[in-house]
């Protein structure tokens, strides 16, 4: 992974580390600048949705899960206007970050994502079928085994089998976008600015997952910990592949299937508790299932061949 060919278009341009002095500073106000514009094209779409589909009254009474942000829990539709929100602010601030790193260092904004081809749509795909299908088992094997466990929040955040497909599949779509946002950051901005310094696997999976982890503001060590094995993961996947679009499947159907399955997206800050000793384990499968994945993908023909030519060879 030292010659992953996610690094092939690095030079030594890129290690002038005055230039990310630079862009790092202006890329933040980029950032927060488009995550107003993000929000509010992203309440527009809605809006103008609604309006067609129940009337202007519905869609101006979506505003008021901001004064009740429980209704996020418990209405498929309040659910919805946040989620796009969300997903309106991660992508436009990301884009802006990245399209300012990029102009700082001259390269294209894709090169951030996939350096030798074309975007690979198949890899996207073969990250949400693997990871998601493997996610929705265990956790309906869970709800099987435990009779306390919550029904699953798409059942219960919308009636009709009609709203329930509608509600999963925006959902799904939405996640997708803010999946992407944060890999182009994490697993292409920050993944390959760090490599033009070091090109050690463990010491790039160690700082992208804990920067990964600490960007969440999660007060608890056990979901921490959870994320930076997870960003740790997600950065093996990327080397091997040479670029992010395995990463983004797997990283949205991480959060397809924790809020379509086990709980509803929730407004209210974390709340802390105890660190528990069980929750290494969840970090031992993330990191290391993620990884085994990359390496079926790469390696193993029964897998390469359902995702066709789009799928690199061993490297």
């Amino acid at each position: 992974m030292r010659e992953s060919r996610f690094f092939a278009d690095l030079t030594p341009y890129d290690r002038d580390g005055r230039r990310l002095l630079v862009a790092v500073p202006v890329g933040l106000l980029a950032a927060a600048a488009a995550a107003v514009l993000g929000a509010a094209s992203a309440c527009l779409m809605v809006m103008v949705i609604v309006s067609g589909l129940d009337g202007a009254p519905a869609a101006a009474a979506l505003f008021s899960v901001f004064d009740q942000p429980a209704r996020a829990e418990t209405e498929g539709m309040a659910s919805l206007f946040v989620l796009a929100v969300l997903a309106g602010v991660n992508a436009a601030a990301a884009l802006a970050f990245v399209a300012v790193g990029a102009g700082i260092s001259h390269r294209p904004v894709r090169r951030y994502a996939v350096v030798e081809t074309a975007f690979r749509t198949r890899l996207l795909i073969a990250g949400l079928v693997l990871v998601g299908t493997i996610m929705a088992t265990l956790i309906l094997a869970s709800h099987t085994l435990s009779a306390s466990m919550p029904p699953p929040p798409v059942l219960t955040l919308a009636t009709t089998t009609f709203d329930r497909a509608t509600y999963a599949a925006f959902a799904i779509v939405l996640l997708v976008i803010a999946a992407a946002a944060e890999e182009i950051v994490f697993r292409g901005w920050l993944l390959k600015h760090a490599g033009a310094f070091v090109r050690n696997p463990a010491i790039l999976m160690a700082v992208n997952g804990l920067l990964f982890a600490l960007i969440h503001f999660d007060p608890n060590p056990g979901a921490f910990l959870v994320r930076a094995a997870m960003g740790a993961g997600l950065t093996w996947m990327t080397l091997r592949t040479g670029g992010i679009e395995l990463a983004i499947g797997a990283h949205a159907a991480n959060n397809i299937a924790i809020l379509l399955l086990l709980r509803p997206l929730s407004l209210a800050p974390e709340t802390p508790h105890a660190f528990q000793w069980t929750s290494l384990i969840t970090v031992v499968a993330i990191g290391a299932g993620y990884a085994l994945l990359a390496e079926a993908v790469v390696r193993w023909p029964v897998v390469t061949r359902w995702f066709g030519r789009e799928t690199p060879a061993a490297v």
